[in-house]
């Protein structure tokens, strides 16, 4: 697993540049700020301000903006199918155009549903605690394109949620935007059967159904490529009005 999740984050990273980006940045000059699910969905031409999302349970414990974990490789030993995520963040009040510098932070569960860093947390294996673990979080800052790159695995899921991912940005040290991002139901249920998820099963919620992409879920489908076998990427642009 060691050596096969290697070679992934290898191939990702000499590939990324060519990964096509999912929402393209202002063919057209419509320009949302509501962030409640208005303007178009993953993989339209429009420009629009991502929506604004709760920042969810479990960031770093003493706040996302103290996470020390500059990397790009957040599986630290969590194993699962290989995920490999570009995001590109944008400034919606500027014609889309890239923010540089801006830190991107992410966080995720690990296959069963829990997260590191925090103790007592419920789930289908029991009540467990993973105070002092620091997997599957961490942050990057954008280069002169205005993107970032992450290796992780794909989620797992937990009660009462959809299969999803957190992420603030900041800019200049101030928080810009707190989202969160989601996947193609077909896609995370072809990974739940699979031999590493299998225990766990389906996610029996629906993003639709799921409180937090309820009524916006079409601006936060992160599309991905990539097979049950080697893995998925996927690139996303966040916009933020600056």
């Amino acid at each position: 697993m060691e050596q096969s999740r290697k070679k992934f984050l290898k191939n990702f990273l000499i590939g990324a540049t060519s990964v096509p980006i999912l929402i393209e940045a202002c063919k057209k000059s419509t320009v949302s700020g509501s962030g409640s699910g208005s303007g178009s969905g993953s993989g339209s031409s429009s420009c629009i301000v991502s929506p604004e999302e709760t920042e969810g349970p479990y960031p770093y414990p003493s706040g996302e903006i103290n996470n020390p974990l500059q990397r790009v490789d957040i599986t630290e030993g969590q194993t699962g199918l290989p995920l490999g995520l570009t995001f590109q963040i944008v400034n919606t009040n500027n014609s889309c155009t890239v923010v540089s510098g801006a830190r991107v932070d992410i966080w995720h569960c690990n296959k069963d549903g829990y997260y590191s860093g925090y103790a007592n947390q419920a789930g289908y294996l029991g009540t467990l605690s993973y105070t002092g673990s620091t997997w599957l979080r961490g942050y990057q800052v954008a280069g002169s394109d205005g993107k970032v790159q992450f290796t992780t695995i794909y989620p797992g899921w937990y009660t009462g949620r959809a299969t999803h991912i957190h992420i603030e940005v900041y800019v200049n040290n101030v928080l810009k935007k707190t989202t969160q991002v989601t996947f193609l139901e077909t896609i995370s249920d072809a990974v739940h059967v699979t031999s590493l998820y299998s225990v766990h099963g389906v996610n029996t919620m629906r993003n639709a159904s799921d409180g937090v992409f309820s009524d916006s879920v079409s601006n936060e489908i992160v599309t991905l490529t990539g097979n049950t076998s080697s893995g998925y990427t996927g690139t996303f642009t966040i916009g933020v009005a600056l």
